[in-house]
């Protein structure tokens, strides 16, 4: 009966949220999951205020194609607040690379002012092509990820 307070109600119940998240590692050296479940009316405002937050952000975009209208906006919101050598794309034989190509192109055309990739003349967008799911393979992808 209290599955809706599992659920981001607003601006200010996302505050509260962010203000308790807990960052450190276990003792084991892993870090915990911090999970925020949102709705159609509050997604974005998550997505904007924990991308602001991160070191590094690994975005999933397997399946990715024109379908992905919510993938396209965060896109934008990432190339807007976060240096792209900190951000990372998750793609596979799934992803429709010629439209992702083509979308990073039109988002870097679309850039704030303000954004940190606003002075960058040559960007490079990395993107890590799963194949196997093997541990070696993970690893590798860890490593990029904690590099940027």
């Amino acid at each position: 009966g209290r599955l809706s307070r599992q659920f981001v109600q607003d601006e200010k119940d996302l505050e509260q949220r962010l203000s308790h998240l807990d960052t450190k590692p276990d003792p084991d050296g892993r870090h915990r999951v911090n999970e925020f479940f949102c709705r159609a009316d509050t997604w974005q405002m998550t997505m904007g205020r924990l991308a602001s937050r991160s070191d590094a952000v690994l975005m999933d975009l397997r399946s990715f194609s024109k379908s992905n209208q919510g993938c396209i906006y965060e896109l934008r919101q990432l190339m807007n607040t976060i240096s792209i050598d900190h951000v990372i794309l998750a793609i596979d034989d799934t992803t429709d690379r010629e439209f992702l190509e083509m979308t990073m192109r039109e988002l870097w055309q679309e850039l704030a002012a303000a954004s940190p990739n606003a002075e960058v003349s040559q960007p490079v967008v990395r993107c890590f092509a799963i194949k196997t799911r093997s541990f070696a393979e993970i690893k590798k992808l860890l490593l990029l990820l904690f590099g940027a």
